[in-house]
């Protein structure tokens, strides 16, 4: 029996904010560039949701390059960003429920529908942006997503890399034991709040959207996120130091349904998934670009501390001394450590890690 967590009042609210959004007051956001024309009035309107900001890669570079493919073939892909509908735990419920047609979200939300493709987030999995590419693609990983399928109706077809997540704050965070006091914030997933423990530190579950406000007002003292990320929400703004901990190499997955997807006529469906996976390569350079400038800026400026000396054996050992031995994946893990290790080194994109 497929596992169905959405109940009828999260469907009600996700029909609503559709509907708010056909009333035009959350109106998709045009972040392709190409879209200077009216919209074939004729075109079939597929529409997609995530939680970053209309400037960050995954809509500059990602949703752009599908929503200009797909329009090539007669597909309306409407984008409504910056959490327009919803958190990233309510945006893979509306796809559930059928009242969203694709949803972007990370592993670790998935795992409240089926625990194993959470894996994907776990800490330390993956050493750079392209084996977490090569991962990502290769066969441990598919069966997680076809398993999950199975149960649940979610269908994730394409993963894109989000970039290595660190930690800023207003001091060095060198070892496990600077976390000692530091109430940082997570989203709101399971992984996370393990993950802090982990390494010593509180966790303060909070939307994206929140976060900026919060440390302003010195609600939380922290916060982790990629280097992209940090930048399109100002967070050196409100933050004096980054430490380079790269504690998660991590991407964000595209998902569907299986209402979604029985509705599509097979050439639309092959459009959609090749427009994916030029988008997956699209957003891949991209995201390493911006790393890479992002922090040789701040280096240079001196926009925000950049803290390069940390212990990261200090935090991988944590990671599996106090965390994978209590999660449910720990040996799909290392069988996904094991296969990434067994596969040519290049061969997952163009272009060489900055």
């Amino acid at each position: 029996m497929r596992r169905r967590l959405a109940t009828a009042a999260a469907a009600c609210l996700s029909a609503l904010a559709l509907t708010l959004s056909g009333c035009g007051l959350m109106d998709p956001v045009d972040i392709s560039g190409f879209a200077k024309d009216a919209p074939d009035p004729d075109a079939k309107v597929i529409r997609l949701a995530n939680v970053y900001e209309s400037k960050h890669p995954s809509n500059r570079c990602g949703t752009a390059t599908m929503k200009k493919e797909l329009a090539g073939k007669g597909i309306d892909l409407q984008v409504y960003p910056s959490s327009q509908l919803g958190t990233e735990a309510e945006i893979v419920e509306q796809v559930a429920t059928g009242a969203l047609d694709i949803g972007i979200s990370s592993g670790a939300f998935f795992g409240v529908w089926y625990p194993d493709a959470a894996v994907v987030d776990a800490p330390y999995l993956f050493k750079t942006a392209d084996e977490y590419d090569q991962g990502t693609r290769g066969k441990e990983l598919a069966k997680v997503y076809d398993d999950m399928a199975a149960e649940t109706g979610l269908h994730v077809f394409s993963s894109w890399y989000y970039g290595a997540r660190h930690v800023t704050a207003n001091k060095p965070v060198r070892t496990p034991d600077d976390f000692k006091g530091l109430k940082i914030r997570t989203p709101d997933a399971p992984l996370y709040l393990q993950m802090i423990n982990a390494f010593g530190g509180t966790a303060t579950p909070m939307a994206l959207t929140e976060v900026y406000l919060a440390l302003q007002q010195h609600a939380i003292d922290a916060e982790e996120n990629p280097i992209p990320t940090v930048s399109s929400n100002k967070f050196e703004e409100v933050q004096s130091t980054i430490s380079l901990t790269g504690h998660i190499v991590q991407g964000i997955q595209l998902v569907t349904s299986d209402h979604f997807l029985d509705g599509l006529e097979p050439a639309d469906r092959d459009a959609v998934m090749h427009a994916a996976d030029s988008a997956r390569q699209a957003n891949l350079q991209c995201v390493k670009d911006e790393e890479h400038d992002i922090l040789a800026k701040w280096k240079s400026d001196d926009t925000i501390k950049v803290v390069d000396d940390v212990d990261v054996d200090g935090f991988r050992d944590r990671i599996k001394e106090r965390m994978l031995p209590k999660t449910p994946y720990q040996q799909l893990y290392l069988d996904i450590q094991k296969e990434v290790a067994g596969m040519p080194a290049g061969k997952a994109s163009a272009g060489g890690e900055k």
